[in-house]
């Protein structure tokens, strides 16, 4: 079992050991040691937790300011930053500010990827009571009364929205959603590389959203799952740390204690808070080629710990080059992978006492970039009306959806992979729970679909009743949590406006579940198409009436808070696609 500590390779750690040469521009002697100024381009692509790109999202590096594309893409030209690297950060209503740090090369564009998490449904504490919240992941932060204020520091007294998530730290996707990189240094300026045990979001709002703030001396207590896998490696007390936008990295506060399966700490903040234990750490870089000796721009590379499974992970830029931080003196093995999620390299390498540059790596086989246009429009089955609805496109490990208006799409499709791979293309409407037929693509041309009629029943569908009100998601998706477990499962329905999530922490098969099940909504940034819930047993009940290996059936019913004391009354019903 790979215990997943991810460490932002890409981003981590950049010496002049591990980087080529470039022109200053700026050297501000009077820092120690100097910032060093250069200018250099950074492209990049903004998307949700499902892989999907998040159009018209504010993007800012230093004070440079532009918007993402409705593809999800973003370039900076030239733009002024600190030659060691620096943060690109990514705002949206509805999520979570994201951000990573990017590096840079003389003669390439440096590229980074900003995955953003769905702040979801708050929950709520009186500023004047406080008490306990506990997300359905785990995590519990009390607010003791009366410690809660503005940004500007003068006193609140009201309702809390409290927006948390827990970042699971076996989670191979961790790197991706964490802000910056997982990098700090110690009192001597030494690097460090953390391998983190559980990580930590809050933001706090009033139902205005007013950002509030943690009082100033005053602490909340701050209570972290630890998964099993790595409960028995945990330390009895391991430094705690926050991340700081300023710093452009994360900064130790004070310490985590472990209980049981859980550690404790107290936060002086809202932000990103890690439990971390920090390791020496040395620069690895490198720089990757197709079997044409073109640039190899743009790959996913990934290196193991093989002392402990750890791993390590980032991306190539636009000449093939990257450089980040591993482990010092220990064996690893270094994987690069195509965006089709297929992995094309491998090799052991380790380990190094210091910084090291890696002999250039030819791949066998050439990464290609496949572009490809899809459009279409769809009416309705029984009716001549054009809907709004929303197109899924799946391939290997992927599935990605794009709303439309107005019956028709025109969606642009951007593959770098070895192989093209085979595409599955269904379009939805909004109103109606049914599709079009399926349309199997397998080859880089432009590809009109016509005009379809949604005339097909679902195949998989998740349907939720709100107070009366019917709701539906298709396509849906089936995983284990962190494909670690056979009892943590985690089923949900999507569409172009949001996606329902339920969540089973102990999966038993067919039978009736009251406790350990876990259901919230989640809308898009763009629009609240869904009400915004979060619940959990005893609030509701569940029965798995079917797992026959290639679907889950079930339904449920319950409660949910609907935000202004009350509840909402729940129904819903599904039918998961498990396999292909």
């Amino acid at each position: 079992m790979k215990k997943t500590h991810l460490l932002l390779l890409l981003s981590l750690l950049l010496f002049s050991a591990c980087r080529k040469d470039v022109d200053d521009l700026v050297i501000t002697t009077e820092e120690d040691p100097p910032i060093v100024l250069i200018r250099s381009s950074i492209r990049g692509k903004v998307i949700d937790e499902d892989g999907s790109p998040l159009g018209n999202v504010e993007v800012q590096v230093g004070n440079e300011m532009l918007l993402s594309d409705n593809d999800g893409n973003f370039k900076f030209e030239q733009v002024e930053v600190k030659k060691s690297g620096t943060i690109v950060k990514a705002n949206a209503n509805g999520f979570f500010s994201g951000s990573t740090h990017s590096y840079f090369t003389a003669d390439g564009s440096s590229y980074v990827e900003i995955r953003l998490m769905k702040k979801g449904a708050p929950k709520i504490v009186q500023s004047n009571d406080g008490g306990t919240i506990i997300t359905s992941d785990g995590l519990e932060i009390t607010f003791p009364p009366k410690v809660i204020t503005y940004e500007n520091g003068s006193d609140y007294s009201g309702p809390i929205e409290v927006y948390s998530r827990w970042l699971d730290p076996t989670d191979p996707e961790v790197a991706g959603v964490m802000p910056g990189a997982l990098i700090a240094t110690d009192e001597n300026g030494v690097p460090l590389a953390l391998a983190t045990y559980g990580m930590a979001v809050i933001e706090l709002e009033t139902p205005g959203g007013t950002k509030l703030e943690v009082s100033e001396g005053e602490t909340l207590d701050l209570k972290m799952p630890i998964p099993a896998d790595l409960q028995n490696d945990a330390p009895a007390e391991i430094p705690l740390w926050y991340f700081d936008l300023e710093e452009e990295e994360w900064l130790l506060s004070s310490k985590c204690q472990k209980d049981g399966s859980y550690y404790i700490g107290k936060i002086t903040s809202t932000g990103f808070w890690n439990c971390d234990v920090a390791l020496p750490a040395i620069c690895l870089s490198g720089q990757v080629f197709s079997s044409d000796s073109s640039y190899a721009c743009y790959l996913k590379v990934i290196v193991e710990d093989l002392t402990d499974n750890f791993i390590y992970w980032g991306y190539t830029d636009s000449v093939g080059f990257f450089c980040g931080a591993v482990p010092q003196a220990a064996p690893l093995r270094i994987y690069i992978k195509d965006l089709c999620d297929s992995i094309i390299y491998t090799a052991d390498i380790g380990p190094f006492s210091q910084d090291f540059e890696l002999d250039d790596i030819y791949l066998d086989e050439t990464v290609q970039t496949f572009l490809l246009n899809i459009t279409g429009s769809v009416m309705h089955c029984l009716s001549n009306d054009v809907p709004i609805g929303h197109v899924a496109i799946s391939y290997p490990g992927k599935i990605s959806i794009f709303p439309f208006q107005g019956g028709g799409y025109n969606i642009d499709l951007a593959l770098k992979c070895v192989q093209f791979p085979n595409l599955n293309i269904t379009a939805y409407s909004r109103s109606q729970p049914n599709s079009t037929i399926t349309v199997n693509h397998n080859d880089t041309t432009d590809l009109d679909m016509g005009l379809l009629a949604t005339c097909e029943d679902l195949d998989d569908y998740f349907n939720l009743t709100v107070d009366g009100m019917n709701y539906w998601t298709a396509p849906t998706r089936y995983f284990l949590k962190n494909n670690t477990t056979s009892d943590w499962m985690v089923l949900e329905g999507l569409s172009g406006g949001g996606k329902f999530i339920l969540d089973l922490r102990d999966y038993q098969g067919v039978g009736t579940y009251n406790s350990n099940v876990f259901f919230q909504t989640q809308n898009d940034f763009s629009g609240q198409f869904y009400p915004l819930l979060n619940t959990a047993s005893p609030d509701i009940n569940l029965e798995i009436t079917e797992d026959n290996g290639t679907f889950i059936i079930g339904n449920f019913s319950g409660t949910a808070p609907n935000g202004s004391g009350g509840t909402y009354d729940l129904i819903g019903d599904f039918k998961i696609k498990k396999a292909p």
